[in-house]
């Protein structure tokens, strides 16, 4: 018979495991590239729970969880739901500055640089800018680097950057940023050629599908789910959809800021309504320690943590964000009022006129001319991006609507003395 002591130890021992699970399942929500470096505590925890971790997101997502803890890196193998596109796609940011999204150019030099590193163990700044010259040469379609021209050297700088960040590289001599001033800086690395060959995440390798160029769509494709391609002679099969529809949901749930009913498929639709379905994702939310919200409209999980479980949070700080929150007093004032289901750019950027006339001293960045409408286009794009609102594009104009998210932010205004 087990004494009270032994009780309390197992007690202890299931909320211990309860805790390291959910700081497992955020930090790799935060950080799908997790190193001992970045957050030495939380990959403590998904080292200890590796197994229970792997186990967890491969039943909820159907994500693959790959933890090496000699080589001090953990890493998740997200894939997004494809009919996940009310929320536009994530780019890579710059280090730099006011994270600034990486441009194709900045993409291209990041790629390049990462190739170049898997067969480098140490080299130094000018010799990798070389290489990368080299191969920008011989490989068509890709302009010449030309690394005495500073906005390349700033371009080359920022990929990096990046690659320091998630561990890649390390400047073991020098400063990454001095040569953004001139191509003869003197910096030292040392590459991590395994972290290096996880940046790439896949469900197909690369190596098993046919041709010099693969293509995306063979690179995502998941044979656990059957052939879902159209031309298809034989489609999945019930346990298939049934396996889809739960990871695709999950998969939304995790990486999207709401999902909206409206934007699932008929099979995720289901599969949310059964039974079966809203017991697991209100288990999964609580596992990974989210508030399950379910409205009218759909879901979102609601992080009651002091600790974030995003790579970015709204409101936030910053004139962007400052900004989105101001211009979403109007969308949802707009939709509220029902003089107009969407506002058009031009009275966002007329509201950004005018906040900045007001405040002389605000958001300086953006006193150049064009600097309003810039301001207004970012911070647009924070609300598309974050769920709450939805940009209508044609030809001549852009136009924005508030969605049902966004009233959460709504303030009931007091009504003064003489005010009905």
């Amino acid at each position: 018979m087990r004494g009270p002591s032994g009780g309390r130890s197992a007690n202890r021992r299931v909320v211990e495991t309860r805790d390291d699970m959910k700081d497992g399942i955020r930090a790799l929500l935060t950080r799908p590239l997790l190193t001992r470096e970045a957050d030495e505590a939380a990959f403590v925890a998904v080292r200890r729970r590796r197994e229970e971790l792997v186990a967890w997101f491969d039943y909820f997502c159907g994500w693959a969880l790959t933890v090496e803890p000699r080589q001090g890196y953990a890493r998740l193998a997200k894939v997004r739901a494809p009919g996940s596109h009310a929320c536009p796609p994530r780019p890579a940011r710059r280090v730099r500055g006011a994270g600034a999204p990486f441009d194709r150019r900045r993409y291209t030099l990041f790629f390049l640089a990462a190739a170049e590193l898997t067969v480098l163990n140490r080299t130094t700044i000018g010799l990798l800018a070389r290489r990368v010259a080299h191969t920008c040469a011989l490989e068509e379609g890709i302009a010449d680097f030309d690394s005495s021209v500073r906005a390349e050297r700033s371009a080359l700088v920022d990929a990096l950057l990046l690659l320091e960040r998630l561990g890649a590289l390390t400047a073991l001599d020098g400063n990454t940023e001095s040569y953004v001033a001139g191509d003869d800086a003197l910096v030292l690395y040392r590459a991590d050629t395994a972290r290096i060959a996880r940046l790439l995440s896949a469900p197909v390798p690369l190596s098993r599908v046919a041709g010099a160029r693969p293509d995306l769509p063979a690179v995502l494709e998941e044979e656990r789910y059957g052939d879902r391609s159209e031309t298809a002679e034989t489609g999945p099969s019930r346990n298939q959809e049934l396996l889809w529809a739960r990871h695709s949901l999950m998969r939304r749930l995790l990486d999207d800021p709401v999902v909206y009913f409206a934007d699932l498929t008929a099979a995720e639709a289901e599969y949310a309504a059964s039974l079966t379905g809203r017991s697991l994702l209100r288990r999964a939310a609580e596992e990974a320690g989210f508030q399950l919200e379910e409205r009218a409209e759909g879901y979102l999980l609601a992080d009651p943590s002091a600790t974030p479980a995003t790579d970015d949070r709204f409101p936030g700080e910053g004139h962007v964000k400052q900004t989105a929150l101001l211009l979403l007093d109007l969308l949802t004032e707009s939709a509220a009022t029902g003089s107009s289901a969407t506002v058009p750019l031009g009275r966002l950027v007329a509201e950004v006129e005018a906040l900045l006339e007001q405040r002389p001293s605000w958001a300086r960045s953006f006193r150049s001319e064009g600097g309003a409408e810039r301001l207004a286009r970012e911070a647009a794009a924070v609300l598309v991006g974050h769920g709450l609102a939805a940009a209508d594009h044609d030809r001549t104009t852009a136009a924005y609507r508030a969605l049902p998210a966004a009233h959460r932010y709504t303030v009931d205004r007091p009504a003064f003395e003489g005010e009905s």
